[in-house]
């Protein structure tokens, strides 16, 4: 789980970077971004695996944010699934531009790997995006659906 810190950060990255579909984040408290946001990386990996890549492109953290929330509401279609994955790519392109400049080698490694990531999830998340969501919101919420 993710500090608030943290959260209030990313938050505002992808606020002042205007990185697509920012505005969802304002949906949910900071305690239900933190239970929400898992980093870079499937639910299915190890905590460590995440913490590892995440800890490897910093820069695609407030993108990641925005994702993982996004697959949080999944609909289960394939329209806002792919339109997710190809958001990840654009919002990784956005950054990159936005904290290096065009002489730098990093912005062009930042931008393959949104475009690597968000490949990845368009080619091995499906069965992901149509699970039902196991974060501590979603938990709690089924627990009082229970109750």
């Amino acid at each position: 789980m993710t500090n608030q810190n943290e959260i209030i950060r990313l938050k505002s990255c992808a606020e002042s970077l205007q990185l697509a579909n920012s505005e969802i984040i304002g949906k949910y408290t900071l305690a239900e971004l933190c239970s929400i946001y898992n980093g870079i990386g499937p639910d299915s990996f190890p905590e460590w695996l995440r913490n590892t890549i995440s800890a490897l492109h910093p820069s695609l953290a407030a993108v990641a944010l925005i994702h993982d929330i996004e697959w949080h509401e999944s609909d289960s279609t394939k329209e806002k699934f792919t339109a997710s994955n190809e958001r990840f790519k654009r919002n990784g392109y956005k950054v990159a531009k936005a904290e290096y400049g065009w002489w730098n080698p990093l912005r062009y490694i930042v931008m393959n790997d949104a475009r690597r990531f968000g490949n990845l999830c368009q080619i091995f998340g499906w069965t992901a995006w149509c699970s039902p969501c196991e974060c501590a919101v979603c938990r709690k919420k089924k627990e009082m659906e229970n109750a």
